[in-house]
């Protein structure tokens, strides 16, 4: 597991894929900075909840710990988990995964994480404070959420979170979210599901430009925001 995540950049690539795949590994790259795990896992266990391809999953492997298990349903349902089973395949790994949803996640079935990873995830939730709260019962140590927030003009202190049809419904919508929360509204939810400690890591990029363009179009705009949280 020394080796960086071959499965997202081949090395045998042609210069058009090469570029594009070098792209993919640098966004990459760019957000395991930002989201501030850990470099040492050792002896810590981590819950990847919606890994879908495993990147973060297989990673924290690599980093040490010594338990990881990946879940996912939406995405492994949707777009199937044939590059989750070649990766792990690839790398002889230890990972373990089972398809659950992340409202079915049960301390008594799967026991605590120190990490639990909820990136991209929260979103897709169509019962958010339900399944945060499940998330922290299983959280021993640090809980990291990245997630799409929203940014309205003027109120972007508020705890507003616009709903959407959800995953069930893409046909009808162009993108499968079901809600994206201002920063106050993740925060405050994060701390009314059990959460005693929560700080703000990163804001959307291009933020006042972002909430300059919600007052023209008259649309609030979104970013990714990153958050750990520890019970």
């Amino acid at each position: 597991m020394a080796r960086t995540h071959e499965f997202i950049t081949g090395p045998d690539s042609g210069s058009a894929p090469f570029t594009k795949e070098w792209r993919v590994r640098r966004r990459f790259d760019r957000r395991l900075r930002l989201l501030g795990i850990p470099e040492d896992l050792t002896g810590w266990s981590v819950l990847d909840v919606g890994a879908w391809h495993g990147y973060f999953s297989f990673e924290c492997e690599r980093r040490g710990a010594d338990r990881v298990l990946a879940v996912d349903r939406f995405a492994w349902d949707k777009f199937g988990m044939d590059e989750f089973l070649a990766a792990h395949e690839r790398y002889q790994s230890r990972v373990e995964y089972q398809h659950l949803d992340a409202h079915e996640l049960d301390v008594d079935q799967i026991g605590k994480f120190d990490l639990v990873l909820v990136l991209g995830v929260f979103y897709h939730l169509r019962n958010p404070v339900a399944a945060l709260e499940r998330m922290a019962r299983l959280t021993r140590r640090l809980l990291i959420c990245e997630t799409h927030v929203l940014l309205p003009f003027i109120h972007e202190r508020y705890p507003l979170v616009p709903f959407f049809p959800g995953d069930e419904r893409t046909d009808e919508q162009t993108y499968d979210l079901c809600g994206i929360p201002t920063m106050t509204a993740l925060t405050e939810m994060l701390r009314f599901s059990g959460f005693n400690e929560v700080d703000i890591r990163y804001r959307p990029s291009f933020r006042y430009w972002k909430k300059l363009m919600a007052l023209v179009t008259m649309r609030p705009q979104s970013g990714r925001g990153i958050v750990h949280a520890r019970p």
